[in-house]
């Protein structure tokens, strides 16, 4: 299948900053599932981008604006081609492997961030019943069933910091909680496993905004890393694209930033995915543009509409909610 995904998302402020940094992860990863084939990325105000490879080895683009500015503008778009996975979750009949772990993947076991190791999530692990011997496959989908039936997919009542710990209190939530959750009860579990951020295409009647998606991988002494999706309970098929990896969502959110003024900021963002007739290419596309929004040396005069209120320090990051 090929897929074009565009993200936009656009900062606004209702007072002029004098200086912000942004990190972004929307570039998505050529995997054994997904081979990447072109990448556009448009910024404004006009300034220079830049890149580098995380630890996960996600694509990571950054970028500075130093004079005085009240909006930035950014826009992705992606040509993927994505592949059905090949295990199957029935045939990972093989316990955890426990102690012979590779030390490459303990990080991947390890508490922190939003996934919280807690009372509460032990309670939530003991609820579950199934013995932690059982059969790989078997124990992801007791997992992915009992996070189905227990919690309910709500829009709102969660922000992009919330933690394992509120979703149980608060028993819904957005992909991004469902994944925390299930990151939780699979390292009780000594199961190895990360957060994957990206994008689920659903198909729609007309061109319709939507958001990222959020799911978990986790190490399969056979099969690899092998990805489920406990927001629908499901595995993972040719219809997922995958940004990032990491431990949690704080390892990867779609951006990331600061900036220096008083100021309020209000983000808006987009997805919108379409399934299109796509040729496979040799080489990686790879494309930067600017968008021609204004900046000044000085503070200019603010107009009557804007009202200046607030003070913040730190660029509001999304939910990843599909």
């Amino acid at each position: 299948m090929h897929l074009q995904v565009e993200h936009c998302f656009a900062f606004e402020y209702d007072a002029f900053i004098s200086e912000s940094f942004l990190e972004l992860r929307v570039q998505p990863k050529t995997t054994p599932q997904q081979a990447v084939w072109s990448f556009e990325l448009a910024v404004g105000p006009p300034t220079s981008v830049h890149r580098y490879r995380d630890w996960n080895d996600n694509i990571t683009h950054h970028f500075t604006i130093t004079k005085f500015h009240d909006r930035i503008a950014v826009s992705a778009r992606s040509l993927v081609e994505t592949h059905r996975p090949g295990v199957p979750m029935a045939s990972l009949t093989d316990p955890p492997a426990g102690k012979a772990l590779p030390y490459a993947l303990r990080d991947f076991l390890e508490f922190g961030g939003p996934v919280k190791l807690t009372s509460g999530l032990r309670a939530a692990h003991r609820a579950i019943g199934l013995a932690a011997t059982a059969p790989l496959g078997e124990q992801v989908q007791a997992l992915g069933e009992y996070i189905h039936k227990r919690f309910e997919y709500r829009k709102n009542v969660t922000s992009y910091d919330s933690t394992t710990e509120d979703f149980l209190k608060i028993g819904g939530g957005v992909c991004q909680d469902f994944a925390h959750l299930m990151l939780g009860l699979l390292r009780l579990r000594q199961i190895p496993c990360r957060y994957v951020s990206g994008y689920l295409h659903v198909e729609r009647k007309k061109r319709e905004p939507a958001q990222s998606h959020a799911w978990v991988e986790f190490h399969a002494p056979t099969g690899g890393w092998v990805s489920f999706d406990p927001t629908h309970n499901r595995p993972v098929d040719e219809r997922y694209v995958v940004v990032g990896h990491g431990r949690h969502y704080d390892d990867v959110p779609p951006n990331k930033g600061i900036y220096r003024g008083i100021a309020k900021e209000t983000l808006k963002a987009e997805v919108i995915t379409e399934v299109v007739a796509g040729k496979s290419g040799a080489t990686l596309r790879e494309e930067i543009r600017h968008i021609d929004l204004p900046v000044f040396r000085e503070v200019p005069a603010r107009p009557p509409d804007r009202i200046v209120t607030g003070v913040a320090d730190v660029s509001a990051q999304q939910q990843q909610q599909q």
